[in-house]
């Protein structure tokens, strides 16, 4: 959740807008703005839906990190170890995900936890082998 907190805090920055500001576009109170930024709770639904409009990113971007590509609704990874883990290559090489964003939109919170989990057990496995 902490990832999230700053993705939102990072673009609400970025645009210029207060949490109150950004409450209001987003129909939600301030205080439901703190609550994302603290990383005590998480926007979902509709309000993730608005709350990516109004910041001009995707909902996969708030929740993943994840872009669009510029290659037809494919996706690509913000986080080196994960590009690198998937991938193989650096962030310069070209790299489609091959799931949709419909798809990766129905992870629930769990499926999400196991996904970053899972990243994290091979990249630490990655990490001894190359040491």
């Amino acid at each position: 959740m902490d990832k999230i907190a700053k993705r939102i805090e990072n673009c609400r920055r970025h645009l210029n807008f207060s949490q109150s500001e950004l409450a209001r576009k987003v129909g939600v109170t301030p205080q439901a703005v703190q609550k994302w930024e603290k990383a005590k709770t998480v926007p979902r639904g509709y309000t993730l839906e608005k709350l990516a409009g109004v910041l001009g990113v995707s909902p996969a971007y708030i929740q993943f990190g994840i872009t669009d590509a510029s290659s037809g609704g494919h996706f690509s990874v913000e986080d080196e170890k994960t590009e690198y883990l998937v991938t193989g290559c650096s962030k310069q090489e070209e790299w489609p995900f091959s799931i949709s964003r419909e798809q990766f939109s129905h992870f629930s919170d769990e499926q999400r936890s196991l996904i970053n989990r899972y990243i994290e057990i091979l990249w630490q496995s990655v990490d001894r082998k190359e040491n």
